[in-house]
């Protein structure tokens, strides 16, 4: 997808870089349909996941996926 109309940037600091990538790197995958996608980078020590779409009702349901998504990891790392 080359179009990126609607844009929205999560930046994590102070966290477990290595679950977050892997775990971000195999959701990529779910998180990627013809309107939009779902990166993640490490940028200067932080994580970065970055939702790009067409329009905004795509963006909405990438940045859904993304917090239910940082929600689930974040508790199952607060269990372990």
């Amino acid at each position: 997808m080359s179009e990126c109309e609607f844009k929205a940037v999560f930046t994590l600091e102070g966290v477990d870089k290595e679950l977050l990538i892997k775990s971000f790197r195999t959701l990529e995958k779910e998180m990627r349909f013809g309107r939009g996608y779902v990166s993640v980078n490490v940028i200067n020590d932080d994580v970065v996941i970055i939702a790009c779409a067409r329009d905004l009702t795509s963006l909405r349901s990438l940045v859904n996926g993304v917090m239910k998504s940082l929600y689930l990891i974040f508790r199952v790392e607060e269990l372990s």
